[in-house]
């Protein structure tokens, strides 16, 4: 049997099942949203000044150690393997949410982040070393538990701290110690939710198995560091990439140097359409111009999500007093199912108009978002939706960027889009959160933004319209270290 056939046996299924498992706990952040209304009212207690903008901070400090520490997360798992890493991003989650109870300004969540970081990826590469051929399903599969545990947990929380369905005091949208209790089980939720990330982590990191390393399995790694000159991975028409598929060989791309010379490379630029895609390094491909323009793209239609999904509940409030009914917890799960669909759609359209579509289509919702507040009906929708439509942020930008920048240096080339994207998330949702702004205007804001990402995107694909990539994409979907991972 060639190293590039699946294995399917004992070991490789009970890496999938626990690589699923512990992605239960990697997701929580999108939870905050939901969590934000019992928490603020929490603090209060202890410093009158807090706000929904205040604790919109903790998200975002959450996000940014993900953020941070992904790429150590890669070097970790090359020196530990996929369980010890796991173990440790358990204990940091875990320990980081238990902590918090005991805290009057929710400062331990930033440990959380930390864990989220360094184990995101750990069980991924480790289902990558047992189904070679199947990368896309496997990161599909473990990924769905990114948007199942925060809505089985967000379901926990909202039971758990408010079962009687308490509305927000009108006056402040907050929770009055002195009418309902819901304020004094907030340290019991964070232990709560502490206990359970623990059993979840550590059972799914205990399940994860990585075969011994045969030599072959180096190139899966997320984060792997190479240097080297870059090379065309794609000629005017797709029949390398048929030849490749149909053939019973290594699946390799054919390539040839006839483009370089010495160190310098093909660029592709942000202006002109282009026939040819190329194998860069992280520092040729940061040269590049093309680059930015995804690195805007993904920044403008991914901000909106990551805005939503932290003040949906806040913003919902304004209008509806139910508390069980707009946790959105649907929203979250939507997240993580979409991925799924998002994939299988950019297989029919290809992932360049599939992009655009969900680009275009965010905003728009956003809007029905806004305007309608006071409906359960729309507004339950429009979430749902919009996490939907922010999967596709998630799916399918990894993928453009392993086609067009290659997969040899697609751990780091990655990491630096997804670091840039992170800072400048964390930034804009930060600098939102500090304006004092009402959540209406600050939704018009991102709308604005929406568009602007739709806009980058039609960008992209008027550049790329003289690439035949749909056989390309399909083959980077099957073989890439990374597909649509992240």
């Amino acid at each position: 049997m060639s190293y590039q056939d699946d294995v399917i046996n004992v070991d490789s299924i009970l890496s999938l099942m626990g690589g699923t498992i512990f992605h239960f706990i990697v997701g929580i952040k999108i939870m905050w949203g939901n969590v934000t209304p019992y928490v603020t009212s929490y603090l209060v207690q202890f410093n009158q000044n807090v706000s929904y903008h205040n604790t919109l901070h903790v998200y975002t400090a959450v996000f940014l150690g993900q953020s941070l520490f992904m790429y150590l997360g890669g070097q970790l798992e090359k020196k530990i393997g996929p369980r010890l890493t796991c173990f440790t991003g358990a204990a940091l989650i875990s320990s980081g949410t238990y902590l918090s109870s005991y805290c009057k300004s929710i400062s331990t969540l930033g440990i959380v982040g930390i864990g989220i970081g360094l184990s995101y990826s750990s069980p991924i590469v480790c289902g990558f070393k047992y189904f070679k051929k199947s990368k896309g399903i496997v990161t599909g599969v473990i990924t769905t538990g990114t948007g199942a545990g925060p809505f089985l947990f967000g379901l926990v929380a909202t039971t758990f701290v408010n079962g009687e369905n308490y509305p927000v005091d009108e006056s402040t949208g907050l929770y009055d110690p002195d009418m309902s209790p819901v304020v004094g089980r907030v340290p019991s939720m964070f232990r709560l939710l502490g206990a359970i990330y623990a059993v979840c982590g550590f059972l799914g990191a205990s399940l994860l198995i990585s075969p011994s390393d045969d030599g072959n399995t180096k190139e899966l790694t997320l984060a792997g560091i190479g240097s080297g000159e870059s090379e065309p991975i794609n000629t005017k028409s797709t029949s390398g990439y048929s030849e490749t598929m149909t053939s019973g060989d290594d699946n390799i791309i054919p390539s040839t140097s006839a483009f370089v010379k010495g160190k310098g490379h093909q660029r592709y630029g942000s202006r002109v359409k282009f026939t040819t895609t190329f194998e860069l390094t992280t520092p040729q491909m940061i040269r590049d111009s093309l680059c930015w323009l995804l690195i805007a793209t993904k920044i403008c239609t991914g901000v909106s999500g990551f805005y939503v999904a932290a003040t949906y509940k806040s913003f919902g409030q304004t209008g509806i007093a139910d508390d069980h009914f707009i946790t959105g917890c649907l929203g979250c799960l939507s997240s993580g199912v979409s991925r799924l669909v998002w994939g299988a759609t950019a297989d029919k359209i290809g992932h360049f108009k599939a992009l655009e579509m969900a680009s275009y289509a965010s905003p728009f919702f956003m809007i029905i978002y806004t305007l309608t507040v006071q409906s359960k009906l729309c507004f339950g929708l429009s979430v749902v939706l919009l996490f939907g439509l922010w999967g596709a942020n998630y799916c399918l930008l990894p993928t453009i960027a392993s086609f067009l920048f290659g997969d040899k240096h697609m751990g780091t080339n990655y990491g630096f889009i997804f670091l840039v994207f992170g800072l400048s998330c964390t930034f804009i949702i930060d600098v939102s959160g500090s304006s004092g702004m009402s959540f209406y205007f600050l939704n018009w804001v991102f709308v604005v933004v929406g568009f602007i990402g739709a806009a980058l995107c039609s960008q992209i694909r008027y550049l790329t319209t003289k690439v035949s990539d749909e056989k390309a994409l399909k083959h980077h979907r099957a073989t890439s270290s990374v597909g649509s991972m992240i």
